[in-house]
């Protein structure tokens, strides 16, 4: 007979089977919503198995750098779990990192990055990732299926009108709930797919704009300076700083916004255009 696993690990080994399920199905799942019933049920489980456990888990000084970055960052209280604490440096399966995230003192929403099983996802070395207000309402988790998602975003369809707010924003519990803020602007035709943008501030929906895969982006006195992913340029800039040979293009982004960058290419990619 095997022998019975403590209450905690058949759950965690539950919640790996259900993490491979609802990714594998994200792409059936209804365009209409972000997440199927299933899915929503999974990142109602893992929070009720992940409440009341991970403040008595290991802290960290650093985040650990063989974790990808959660989209809310990495400025917080972090922990690890038992699987995790074993090696930092390998983070086996079963590892999960905890970003707790304070404001004015107190916890308002935490990142979990989940590193379940094999395949679960590839593109992020099988790192599962959630994000949960403090009362454990789920915001945003990796297998969401949004076409207007962004990393660092939380975007909603309302009536047509893109809705857009930062994760760390204090109106986000209103939008999860499917409605904006009350005080919010309106941009007619700024969004992807022109879009009507509504959102808390004119500077949220710049970021947002400049939020595009495969580009780090960094803003300095109103002008956005873009970086593409994986270059010799975005480790230089992660390392040294801005560059001085740069090319400027004004008025040339998302909503008129000036765009700094090491090359005429890097804009080009960033905009669309086709290479000459």
């Amino acid at each position: 007979m095997m022998p019975r696993l403590p209450v905690a690990a058949r759950l965690l080994t539950l919640l790996v089977l259900t993490t491979f399920i609802c990714c594998a199905a994200v792409a059936r799942a209804d365009e209409t919503a972000a997440r199927s019933a299933d899915h929503q049920k999974f990142t109602e489980d893992f929070w009720t198995f992940l409440q009341d456990k991970y403040s008595d888990w290991k802290q960290l000084e650093g985040f650990p750098q063989n974790v990808p970055a959660p989209e809310a960052g990495t400025d917080g209280t972090i922990y690890v779990n038992d699987a995790a604490a074993k090696d930092l440096a390998k983070l086996d399966y079963g590892s999960i990192v905890v970003v707790e995230y304070q404001r004015d003192g107190k916890p308002y929403a935490l990142s979990a990055l989940f590193r379940a099983r094999p395949g679960v996802n590839k593109k992020n070395d099988d790192w599962y990732e959630l994000y949960y207000l403090a009362d454990g309402t789920i915001v945003k988790s990796s297998a969401d299926s949004s076409k207007y998602n962004r990393p660092g975003f939380l975007t909603k369809v309302i009536d047509g009108r893109l809705w857009v707010l930062s994760l760390d924003s204090p109106s986000i519990s209103d939008l999860v709930a499917g409605e904006g803020p009350e005080k919010h602007v309106t941009l007619p035709g700024a969004g992807p797919d022109r879009k009507t943008i509504k959102t808390d501030s004119r500077e949220t929906a710049i970021h947002y704009l400049f939020a595009k895969p495969g580009f780090v982006t960094y803003f300095e006195d109103g002008r956005a300076w873009i970086f593409a992913k994986n270059t010799e340029a975005a480790t230089h800039f992660k390392k040294e700083g801005l560059p001085e040979k740069h090319v400027t293009r004004i008025g040339a982004g998302p909503m008129r916004t000036t765009i700094k960058a090491p090359d005429a290419e890097t804009i080009d990619m960033f905009l669309g255009k086709p290479e000459k």
